[in-house]
């Protein structure tokens, strides 16, 4: 997660953007029906941002922690954490593409518009296997491929979308089974051309090899 100064500055007023909440509610939905959370899992969100799909998936699940490499994002989700008296929350400082992966491990792995601002994708989702228990499930959610109007000119991506058929054939080389996808929402928005043009969303599902 790259340009985490941008993201510590934005922290404060983002969720004032009701765009941003009724996409992770959809993607968070998507989560739910796809991929079936339990009262027993224990569930990271990498790339959580200030939480909102944390805090929506947060009653399906035993425990949700929070980890971002942004100070300014976990604070505010911190906040809330402390506000809403959350005793099955928690947050964690990371950054998969540089840090070493921590010794704890989960049942699930959520991460939600994330992976398009990470140079190394690779060694991100090798991160991700590592913090799965075995049979543990990853959620990715992300735009399709685009031409690259999706975001502004001056907003520094890595990636432009992701080919859905290509994500699920690289984590079935990383060790994962039975990828699959849906579209989990699709986002109307003025592209950089100032034309109105629709950015779906997928959500490829898959789980850790015992």
């Amino acid at each position: 997660m790259n340009g985490s100064n941008l993201f510590d500055e934005a922290a404060a007023t983002w969720d004032a953007k009701p765009d941003r909440v009724v996409l992770a509610t959809a993607i968070g939905e998507a989560i739910v029906r796809e991929a079936k959370p339990s009262q027993e899992m224990d569930v990271v969100d990498y790339g959580c941002g200030t939480g909102l799909l944390s805090l929506f998936l947060l009653p399906h699940v035993r425990s949700v922690t929070g980890a971002d490499n942004s100070t300014g994002m976990l604070d505010v989700l911190n906040g809330k954490i402390a506000e809403m008296g959350l005793e099955n929350m928690e947050v964690m400082r990371l950054d998969l593409e540089h840090d070493a992966v921590p010794e704890r491990r989960f049942h699930m792995l959520v991460t939600a518009m994330t992976m398009h601002h990470v140079r190394d994708t690779e060694t991100l989702l090798k991160g991700f296997h590592r913090l799965l228990q075995p049979g543990g499930v990853v959620c990715i959610a992300d735009l399709d491929s685009e031409p690259g109007t999706f975001h502004a000119a001056d907003v520094a991506v890595h990636h432009h979308g992701f080919d859905r058929e290509e994500l699920k054939k690289q984590l079935s080389e990383l060790g994962f089974v039975d990828p699959c996808d849906v579209t989990a929402h699709t986002i109307r928005k003025e592209a950089g051309n100032g034309e109105t043009k629709d950015f779906p969303v997928f959500l490829v599902v898959a789980r850790r090899g015992v």
